[in-house]
């Protein structure tokens, strides 16, 4: 049996070739996990504005909240300014950019000298977006730092 090939032939192998590739990205697609970063995206989006009037709350402060970061204990430390320490209520958001389902949050508990102490050692390594939304003397405020965890 002689095998040629002609236009037929290849119409077919194109075709043949194309739907393979096509059913092949289909399933690959079927593999990747494309939930969004929040579910409330769209809710998030409209209140962008508070989100704007925290973020400049923040700026206008003449005394910063200090965030720091101790790599070898694996803690992070949140120093709020001294004149509003005794007032402070709110949230730390530990947000990780790669994976939502290890997102965690934790209430602001701030000791007499305006110090909270947050252990990380249980987290697993990566990089962390740490968000602080607080409130004190009526007045909202947020701020945010990135932690690499090793």
């Amino acid at each position: 049996m002689k095998f040629t090939f002609n236009w037929g032939t290849g119409i077919f192998l194109t075709y043949t070739i194309f739907a393979l590739a096509l059913f092949f990205t289909v399933y690959k697609s079927t593999q990747y996990d494309n939930s969004l970063v929040v579910d409330d995206y769209y809710a998030k989006d409209l209140a962008y504005q508070e989100q704007y009037d925290r973020l400049q709350n923040s700026a206008l402060l003449p005394e910063k909240v200090k965030l720091g970061w101790a790599s070898a204990e694996k803690k992070v430390t949140l120093d709020f300014p001294d004149d509003l320490a005794a007032n402070v209520a709110g949230t730390a958001f530990f947000y990780r950019p790669d994976n939502k389902s290890l997102d965690w949050s934790v209430p602001l508990r701030v000791d007499a000298e305006g110090l909270q102490t947050i252990d990380l050692s249980k987290s697993p390594a990566g990089r962390w977006k740490l968000q602080c939304a607080w409130e004190a003397d009526g007045k909202t405020y947020f701020d945010e730092r990135i932690i690499d965890v090793k």
